[in-house]
This record gives structure tokens, sequence and C-alpha cells, in this order.
């Protein structure tokens, strides 16, 4: 198990920290997701064996929060 934090770009509101959460949330391998609206901040606890930080990057950036 891996934990990475992620400062991204466009998170505004509420409804934003749910449309991460619930996207990320799909990825097969992702077992946690935190999120700090003030800070901006994506932590993500997730298997290292079925995922890498270049594919949770690729779909915080095709959901429309690339990282900052």
């Amino acid at each position: 198990m891996k934990t990475e934090r992620f400062i991204v770009t466009n998170m505004k509101c509420s409804g934003c920290v749910n449309t991460i959460k619930t996207e990320l949330s799909l990825m097969d391998g992702i077992s946690e997701v935190y999120i700090d609206l003030s800070k901006m901040e994506v932590t993500v606890n997730y298997s290292d064996e079925k995922l890498s930080s270049k594919d949770i990057i690729r779909k915080l950036t095709n959901i429309g929060y690339p990282l900052k």
C-alpha cells in the first residue's frame, strides 16, 4: 500500500470534492481518498501493484483537476 499527496487546481467547492472522491474511488486499487479543500490537496492510499501515481495524475487531469 502506498500513500501519495497531490496539489491540484480548479477545486473550488464541495461538489468538486465529491467528484474527485467518486472518480478516484472507482479506480481499481484505490482504497482511500482524503481531500483538504483549503489546501487543494488530494491524498490517496492505493495499491502500487495495480496503479502508479501517473495513473492517478492522469485521472485527475482527465476529470478537470490537473496538478498545480
